[in-house]
């Protein structure tokens, strides 16, 4: 197993730096859902996939509600979740209306990293061990969409 990448041109003319060049972007071919998450961990502790299901369901729950209660939220060897905001900006702070320049929210992900000793760099503890590959030439990939005009994401159920 490995993640899987195909190569895309940057087509973005205002960064001069990058327009032309070729990067990796990450494909996703499949998604991994709530109960294929219940029933391998089922499969490898003496919970019930009804139970997993139930715990990974309360956990949503408490973490959006202490998300927004602006508090950040960290679960031990997976990461740390808080929230972030896009607003406009404004000239001045007595012109800040946050109902007319907040613009959006979104959810921040930062993995938990361990600290290599020999190289002293940082590493995602997920990310540990993954392989690199091309992805085929003739593999089926999702159609570019609006909201994924690369088409390299798995849409939505």
């Amino acid at each position: 197993m490995a993640v899987l990448y195909r190569l895309s041109q940057n087509q973005n003319k205002k960064n001069t730096k990058s327009y032309g060049k070729w990067y990796a972007k990450a494909i996703h071919v499949n998604e991994y859902g709530t109960d294929q998450l219940a029933e391998e961990v089922q499969r490898n502790c003496s919970m019930k996939r009804s139970d997993v299901k139930a715990v990974i369901e309360e956990l949503i729950e408490v973490m959006a509600r202490e998300l927004g209660n602006s508090h950040s939220v960290r679960l031990d060897g997976l990461g740390l979740f808080r929230v972030g905001l896009r607003s406009e900006g404004t000239l001045t702070v007595r012109e800040f209306n946050p109902a007319k320049h907040v613009t959006g929210m979104r959810i921040n992900f930062l993995p938990t990293r361990d600290r290599d000793a020999s190289t002293h760099n940082y590493n995602s503890r997920l990310t540990k061990g993954w392989k690199i590959q091309e992805a085929p030439k003739n593999a089926v990939m999702p159609e570019p969409t609006e909201d994924d005009p690369e088409g390299d994401s798995t849409p939505e159920p």
